[in-house]
């Protein structure tokens, strides 16, 4: 008897997630990219793995899955982790009482007065700060070589993999490619970024999903010896991830933040540093609402992100090896991930509100758990 089969059109972290989980669970799996690789946000973001930055409650949950489930993916595809957890720094009376008020909630996390953190994490900036709070489970990859050996792995599982095959049509048990084929599916999970809206346009319309660009850069490696110790973030970070909006005082730190630094908050600057295996740090980034974005990359957004990132860390080499946009959907509503049904046994995967990478490995598991199993 054959296998049920399963259709996935994208090739980025969520459509990989889900053909690797499915393959795991005995299903047939054809999984198309309409590129010669995936080149959208799965591998124009950070590499952060950001369980800090989740709600509390099932999505945090999601997150610390997906945590693990790299790690075991990893270990057997040979993809490079850097496991050493977060640091948000806090220099603003304001963004210490939200890492207090965080710290009391959840007391799995560390608060660092600023001798431990000079101590443990030398490339913090001393000059004004207030505190950090440590996470031990936030963790890096690099993303063009993670999915590249992710798609390798998968392949390995028994994945059937088309690229350069656009699908330019969902029958009702069918999709067609541009080569003029059809394939039968039993369950189809589109994870195709913005291009699905091609797809389902209506239905992303009603979802109240739009488009989201950022730039994002890379330094040059930095001098030999010289390590972050962790993913570093600061005050603007606070005001950006769900996981702090119930601490009573972030309110007053996006207020403040807004009087001080109102080109950041009209171009939603927020700073992450993440450092690599080659020593580099990629850092960003920027947010831009709409689904009629121009073309351009702005300098005055680099320097933003340049300038909020000298407030919390000393970079020996701020040298910028590469400039890069990023476009992902993001939900109007807040929602950090949209799961659609257009129709019987076809599932949309989108607006994973710049969280796909964490998120994405629990998302998969929960659609095919979903479903009835071979």
């Amino acid at each position: 008897m054959s296998r049920p089969r399963v259709v996935i059109i994208g090739s980025g972290i969520i459509g990989l997630a889900h053909a690797i989980t499915a393959v795991e669970s005995g299903f047939e799996v054809v999984l198309f990219e309409r590129d010669a690789r995936a080149l959208g946000a799965s591998v124009r973001n950070f590499g952060t793995l950001w369980p800090i930055g989740c709600a509390f409650g099932p999505e945090r949950e999601q997150a610390l899955f997906g945590v693990q489930r790299w790690k075991e993916v990893a270990a057997q595809a040979g993809i490079w982790t850097s496991p050493k957890g977060s640091l948000s720094l806090a220099y603003r009376e304001e963004a210490w009482a939200v890492l207090n008020e965080f710290a009391a909630r959840h007391p799995a996390f560390e608060l660092l007065e600023p001798p431990e953190v000079l101590s443990r994490f030398p490339a913090a900036n001393a000059k004004g700060l207030r505190g950090a709070l440590y996470s031990p489970h936030e963790t890096v990859v690099h993303p063009p070589s993670a999915i590249a050996a992710l798609t390798e792995y998968a392949g390995s599982l028994g994945v059937e993999m088309h690229f350069g095959t656009p699908v330019v049509k969902v029958h009702e048990d069918e999709v067609e490619t541009s080569h003029g084929r059809n394939l039968r599916f039993d369950h189809l999970v589109i994870a195709a970024g913005e291009e699905m809206r091609l797809l389902f346009p209506g239905e992303l319309a009603a979802a109240q999903v739009h488009k989201c660009r950022l730039q994002m850069m890379r330094t040059v490696s930095q001098p030999q010896g010289f390590e972050l110790g962790a993913i570093f973030v600061g005050d603007l970070t606070l005001c950006h991830y769900p996981a702090f909006r119930d601490c009573p005082s972030t309110q007053a730190l996006r207020v403040r933040l807004e009087a001080e630094l109102p080109g950041h908050h009209r171009r939603g600057v927020h700073v992450i540093a993440a450092q690599h295996h080659d020593g580099s740090l990629t850092l960003g980034d920027s947010h831009e609402y709409g689904n009629d974005l121009a073309p351009d990359s702005l300098t005055e957004v680099d320097e933003l992100i340049l300038d909020a990132l000298r407030d919390f860390v000393r970079v020996p080499d701020l040298r910028i090896a590469s400039r890069w946009q990023g476009t992902y959907l993001k939900s109007r509503l807040g929602q950090t991930q949209v799961v659609l049904h257009p129709r019987p046994r076809v599932t949309l995967v989108t607006a994973m509100g710049g969280l796909g990478m964490t998120l994405g490995w629990g998302l998969a598991r929960e659609t095919i758990a979903s479903w009835s199993t071979p």
